[in-house]
């Protein structure tokens, strides 16, 4: 436990001096005051304005931690030879928790800014302040820290960067995807094809489901969340993420640095 704690810290640090660090943070700033300006534009309901922008940011941050945190940061490290010399003294599961759990922590550090920013930003501006944004944001946290698993899972499997990360791209997009696809051919009736149906339906049990995180339309309106959505939600992320994590460790134990 000890050798994932320091992982996890020295993962932490080193991303808080790191270039990375510092442009996304600038791109954090850059991106509350886009919020503010597209606000002034709009014809009233500012604050929804604001929310709704802002919660779209708070995802693209989410992701962009998620890649250049938790998968460029990997592959640096192998390349540096850092990789070999941790796993000769640790045990392998416990560097991938490591950096899984630093990752994590530089991505609630950054998503938790965002949120305070926009949360201050509804209340200054547009005098109402939105608490749901906090809401989004933990289920925000727990979409990421799947697509993180995931990542690191495709890490394991030997490949290079960029094909990570747009795997993990293409995993992010499909799992918001699947809903509208499985609609879309629900309402194309018999000029459907089942077996394109049926394709779909399989995929979207074997890839994560984004959507099941996304209640941003019920809080922008003001439509209450039912808990029983929060409960699955949240098991379903925690299992699903588990699951990569193990496969993760699994393949990195048999695989040869």
């Amino acid at each position: 436990m000890q050798a994932i704690i320091s992982i996890c810290n020295s993962v932490f640090k080193e991303s808080l001096h790191g270039q990375l660090f510092y442009g996304l943070l600038v791109f954090l700033c850059v991106y509350l005051g886009f919020c503010v300006y597209i606000s002034s534009l709009s014809l009233g309901q500012v604050e929804r304005v604001i929310a709704n922008s802002g919660m779209l940011g708070i995802s693209l941050l989410g992701l962009g931690c998620t890649i250049l945190f938790g998968l460029y940061s990997l592959y640096q490290e192998r390349d540096r030879n850092e990789l070999y010399i941790l796993t000769s003294r640790i045990p392998r599961s416990h560097y991938l928790l490591g950096r899984f759990l630093g990752t994590a922590v530089i991505t609630a550090f950054f998503i938790l800014i965002m949120t305070i920013g926009i949360f201050l930003l509804t209340w200054i501006i547009g005098k109402a302040p939105f608490f749901g944004v906090f809401f989004q944001a933990y289920m925000t946290m727990i979409e990421f820290s799947m697509l993180l698993a995931i990542g690191i899972f495709f890490y394991t499997l030997g490949i290079g960067f960029t094909l990570n990360a747009f795997l993990t791209l293409a995993v992010y997009i499909l799992g918001h995807s699947f809903n509208e696809a499985i609609e879309s051919f629900l309402a194309m009736g018999s000029l459907g094809s089942p077996i394109y149906l049926h394709t779909i339906k399989i995929l979207s049990y074997l890839l994560p489901n984004f959507d099941l995180f996304d209640f941003r339309l019920l809080l922008i309106h003001g439509q209450p969340v039912a808990m029983g959505n929060l409960a699955l939600s949240t098991a379903y992320g925690i299992m699903y993420l588990a699951m990569m994590m193990m496969l993760a460790i699994d393949r990195m134990n048999k695989s040869d640095l």
